[in-house]
């Protein structure tokens, strides 16, 4: 299991930083409560999608919507669209909708087509909150499950996997894969990796 994070005021932007070198972190711990509706930043890589593209962010928005009314998430959350290099409309449509709702649409164009994992690192990189959330621009994605996630991070939870039912041996081994890519790209080589329960 992994360990959980200790946060200090000095080091959010790497989690784990304090874990890694306790010895040089002399900041305040920071408190972490559930109290606060925690904001989430929701990463779609994004590649030559002009023909569902708005059609998507007005279901997500709209289930979004609903996670703000219930107070599940923070209204600062929003949508970060990762353009990964699309050859049609897709930056184009991108950038319009986020100019038209800036605070609920925000975008991310990569210079190049660098693949659909190397576009979620660039997402989860520029992402600015509490939390991320990945989806795919297909709506394959079940929206009914963030809930229950968002449940599983307040209480403590660094990682939780969502896994499609009749698919979990391949999803399992698909998502430790890709966190382990990630983790090591935005770590250090002090990173050690952990066997991880799957949730979900």
């Amino acid at each position: 299991m992994l360990p959980k994070v200790k946060l200090c005021r000095k080091h959010t932007f790497v989690t784990r930083l304090c874990d890694i070198c306790p010895q040089f972190c002399t900041a305040d711990p920071l408190t972490v409560t559930a109290a606060k509706p925690p904001t989430i930043a929701f990463v779609i890589p994004c590649y030559n999608e002009q023909a569902g593209i708005q059609h998507t962010l007005t279901c997500l928005l709209g289930d979004i919507n609903k996670l703000k009314k219930a107070k599940a998430i923070s209204p600062n959350s929003y949508v970060l669209l990762v353009d990964d290099g699309s050859t049609d409309r897709t930056w184009e449509l991108i950038e319009k909708i986020s100019n038209a709702q800036p605070k609920r649409v925000r975008a991310l164009k990569l210079s190049r087509n660098v693949g659909h994992q190397n576009a979620l690192l660039g997402g989860l990189l520029a992402q600015i909150g509490n939390a991320v959330i990945s989806l795919d621009a297909d709506l394959q994605d079940d929206m009914s499950v963030v809930l229950k996630m968002i449940d599983n991070f307040n209480g403590g939870a660094e990682i939780v996997f969502a896994v499609r039912k009749g698919a979990l041996l391949t999803a399992a081994l698909s998502a430790a894969r890709r966190t382990s890519t990630i983790a090591f790209s935005i770590g250090s080589a002090q990173i050690s990796f952990r066997t991880m329960p799957i949730s979900a």
